[in-house]
């Protein structure tokens, strides 16, 4: 579409402007293709072992899953190429071609992941393909959260835009109940063996008709009003990467340390905790009903945490989970590590309170101290470069500390590395939109 747009489609560029119809239907089209992406970093962790026993097979176990841990760290160190190319794309032709471009390639790849031979029929060629689709979608990932979050965070009203994109992590944390679900049955369906020689096959493969659904609703959206009204009045960025880079680098630095605690403390509790706990000596099925209610808890948490930042702020909101987390944690895996089912349980829902400041108002916030003529490029780059750094090496660092130290409290001391260098970033932001306020 050309600089020049209708008359109805300027009035719609409002930020904001959406209505509560249009804003549900957004958010449902946001939702899905979260869904579909963390569906697929559930589907790993949870099958950590499986994927380890297929793809990496030794006569440790705990060596195979740190090699399935450290390919799952991979998509994350893609994640900032994919931010890199998606990003930048988002600031010039629009937030809604990034959005149906993510979602349809994680989709593809994550159902490919179910169909891939085995390492004992074709050897290493094996795990360097289950690597290169790991590539893929670590690449898609790269532009579908700062795609949404955009998105979102341009149509929601101002005084409830913490509210609406809490929606998003919600979804994502919902993905991970669904993926615990299917995973439950199949193992049910297939119990023993079957499942490694087929079964764990089943739930990638149903990323193909989960991905048809985001990718059907994203389609019917209409482009970000944010956008629409910097194409109108001719303020796009012609190079938004390179003014990004260098016009205000400083805002990049802030992003990463910024997402520090997000990731962190996000792949710790969803991908880890299931590996963690039967480690502690609890059953699978012990270790499903904590992880579930601890899921449970985060998926209603979070509308609760970002309609509290929408009243108080977020950055004051993500700076009392920065320290919830730096005071708490080691605490936390005193309780997790108790082989008390009670406590862990108690553990894990104390830490779904925290984990909503940390991930669905920080990511919020990302959005309301960057500029709109390059948000997307630098939210990627910031955002992307923090999830390899922090997220990417998360799962392989904490599992390394409870081996190298044999110390089942030992995440905590991640966990509260992650927290200090995102609330030394928070502290140093001084210029960003307060609830109530547009988004500059």
């Amino acid at each position: 579409m050309t600089a020049e747009v209708s008359a109805s489609e300027t009035s719609r560029g409002r930020a904001g402007s959406a209505s509560k119809r249009d804003i549900r239907r957004i958010v449902a089209g946001g939702v899905a293709g979260q869904v579909v992406e963390f569906y697929d970093y559930a589907l790993y962790g949870l099958l950590a072992a499986s994927i380890a026993r297929v793809f990496f097979p030794s006569g440790d176990p705990a060596l195979g899953i740190l090699s399935a841990f450290a390919v799952f760290g991979v998509a994350n160190f893609m994640r900032p190429l994919g931010g890199l190319v998606l990003g930048p794309l988002g600031d010039r032709v629009g937030r809604r071609t990034v959005l149906v471009i993510s979602v349809t390639t994680i989709s593809i790849s994550t159902f490919l992941v179910g169909v891939l031979p085995t390492e004992a029929a074709i050897g290493v060629a094996a795990p360097i393909l289950l690597v290169l689709l790991r590539l893929a979608q670590g690449f898609s990932a790269g532009g579908e959260v700062i795609s949404v979050v955009t998105y979102i965070s341009e149509h929601a009203p101002a005084k409830r835009r913490g509210f609406y994109t809490s929606f998003l992590q919600s979804g994502a944390t919902f993905s991970f109940l669904m993926a615990s679900a299917v995973v439950l049955l199949v193992t049910a369906w297939a119990p023993g063996d079957a499942f490694d020689v087929w079964g764990w096959r089943v739930p990638f493969l149903l990323a193909l008709p989960l991905g048809g659904v985001a990718i059907y609703l994203r389609l019917k959206l209409e482009e970000s009003p944010v956008f629409i009204q910097l194409r109108s009045e001719g303020e796009l960025s012609k190079r938004p990467l390179r003014e990004a880079l260098f016009e205000t680098p400083w805002l990049i630095v802030q992003g990463i340390a910024v997402v520090a605690l997000t990731f962190s403390a996000n792949f710790i509790f969803l991908s880890y905790f299931p590996t963690y706990l039967k480690g502690q000596g609890f059953t699978s099925q012990d270790a499903f009903l904590a992880t579930t209610i601890g899921l449970v808890a985060s998926v209603a948490l979070h509308p609760v945490v970002g309609l509290l930042s929408d009243r108080f702020g977020r950055k004051q909101v993500a700076v009392a989970s920065a320290v919830f987390f730096l005071l708490l944690s080691w605490p936390l895996f005193v309780m997790l590590s108790s082989g008390s089912l009670g406590l862990v349980i108690l553990a894990l829902g104390g830490m779904a309170l925290g984990l909503g400041g940390a991930v669905a108002v920080l990511i919020c916030f990302f959005t309301e101290f960057t500029s709109s003529r390059t948000r997307m490029a630098t939210f990627a780059i910031g955002y992307n470069i923090g999830g390899a750094v922090f997220g990417g090496t998360a799962l392989f660092l904490v599992q390394l500390l409870v081996i190298q130290t044999g110390d089942a409290r030992s995440p905590s001391y991640f966990l509260m590395c992650a927290a200090a260098i995102t609330l030394a970033a928070l502290l140093t932001i001084r210029s960003y939109a307060k609830p109530g306020e547009a988004l500059r």
